[in-house]
């Protein structure tokens, strides 16, 4: 790629609509399955399907999109650091897209729970291959910027779901499927516009040169004869490796024990406030709004937040806030009116520190195992994200069914992220690894 180009200021803006709309369409993804599932489900599995069944094979169609996103992810990154950055890219867009369609011709669960894993594929790629294409491209001093800018992407998703089941909903769950493998179009622009980036290309080519030669002199071109997966875990990078892994796990871990029962808590709440019962899933909807709103503003503030107290002060900012303000927002979440007026604060944290990832952890990792090392430290971490329902419903269960109990207990895992911390390094000010 021509190096005048790549710094050109109409390229960095489309780098980052490229990676912002990739992620917007992720959301919008995930939140299309999330407003369809009970219809859908029903259809699937009959008429004379129980809300318990409909709950069930929901959550296993949905647990099967977590652990292809997990998987998947990991793949394409490894795949991203071989063959390049927006090619890899056009591909989880192109995978998700497709998918996302097939989801609509489904005739049973499993078939559905088999497209929205091959979905979660394309979701758990495109982020992080997305976010190193992003830090690669743009200066190092307004990384921040488009971080926190991209990431704000998803909330965003959220806002075009519900647009897109507000126009073609009434024509069936299989119509806002097949309304959501348009993004698949957008690749084709991308392919077009799109080029990998210097320090990409250059390190791919001293990557073929080394092979070629097979001269590897020095331990550091030494570390190209190893899979890039395997280097993490070697004794150079296995620190950083866990503080991304940890950093993430808690971010994801968190979010989902935060906002995974609202519906349930909102739905409790309306009903002790005398909300009819036709007007409940109005009252989850517009919940769910308020906490996107709180996102998107909480996404966009790490970009300030970082610029002045560094990458570990924001981290430290959004853990520690989260530790102290949303448990006490959940026990004594007694008043349904109060409790919606304070969710976009539990968006903008629990949301907001996730700007952090797209910044923070290509500055860790040198190029040639940068794509590997955004994917395994993030998507790895969404193999604990699985268990987040899982231990808050044995915390509702030892609350005697008190979610808001449950899910302020969760919160504790920020304790986590503030000791992670300690050993974390500071990369604020620095260059992007070579």
């Amino acid at each position: 790629m021509d190096s005048a180009l790549e710094h050109k200021s109409s390229y960095l803006y489309l780098v980052l609509f490229a990676a912002w709309l990739g992620w917007v369409f992720d959301g919008m993804d995930a939140m299309l399955y999330n407003i369809v599932m009970i219809p859908a489900l029903h259809d699937l599995l009959g008429a004379s399907a129980t809300k318990a069944q409909v709950g069930y094979y929901g959550g296993l169609v949905m647990s099967s999109t977590l652990l292809g996103a997990a998987f998947g992810g990991i793949l394409f990154g490894i795949l991203a650091d071989y063959i390049g950055r927006v090619k890899v890219l056009l591909i989880t867009i192109l995978t998700y897209s497709l998918m996302t369609g097939l989801s609509g011709l489904a005739h049973s669960w499993q078939e559905l729970a088999l497209y929205r894993g091959l979905t979660g594929f394309g979701i758990g790629g495109e982020w992080a291959v997305g976010s190193v294409l992003l830090a690669e491209t743009w200066p190092d001093i307004k990384r921040t910027f488009a971080g926190s800018f991209m990431q704000m992407g998803w909330p965003v998703g959220f806002f075009l779901a519900a647009a897109i089941n507000f126009l073609v909903g009434t024509h069936g769950w299989r119509s806002v499927f097949f309304v959501g493998a348009f993004p698949a179009l957008i690749t084709v622009l991308f392919r077009l516009k799109l080029r990998e980036p210097d320090k990409w290309v250059k390190d791919h080519a001293r990557r073929a040169e080394l092979k070629r030669s097979n001269s590897y002199a020095t331990d550091e071109e030494k570390e190209y004869r190893h899979f890039t997966f395997s280097l993490l875990f070697s004794r150079k990078y296995i620190k950083l490796t866990t503080i991304g892994f940890l950093l993430s796990a808690v971010a994801l871990f968190g979010v989902w024990g935060a906002t995974y029962w609202i519906p349930a808590i909102v739905e409790t709440l309306a009903k002790s406030a005398g909300v009819a019962e036709g007007a409940i899933h109005g009252r989850i909807f517009l919940a769910i709004t308020l906490l996107n709103i709180g996102a998107i503003v909480g996404a966009l503030s790490f970009w300030p937040i970082a610029t002045k107290f560094g990458r570990r002060g924001a981290f430290l900012f959004y853990f520690l806030t989260g530790l102290i303000l949303i448990p006490p927002i959940y026990i004594n979440a007694n008043n349904f009116n109060l409790f919606l007026m304070l969710l976009p604060i539990i968006g903008f944290i629990g949301n907001g520190v996730f700007s952090g990832f797209p910044v923070y952890l290509p500055e860790l990792f040198p190029t040639k195992i940068r794509a590997t090392a955004q994917t395994t430290c993030y998507n790895g971490a969404r193999l604990v994200t699985i268990l987040s329902p899982f231990f808050t419903g044995v915390l509702i269960g030892l609350y005697h069914g008190n979610f808001a109990y449950a899910a302020a207990t969760i919160m504790s895992v920020y304790l986590i992220g503030l000791i992670t911390l300690l050993f974390a390094p500071e990369t604020k000010g620095n260059a992007l690894p070579d």
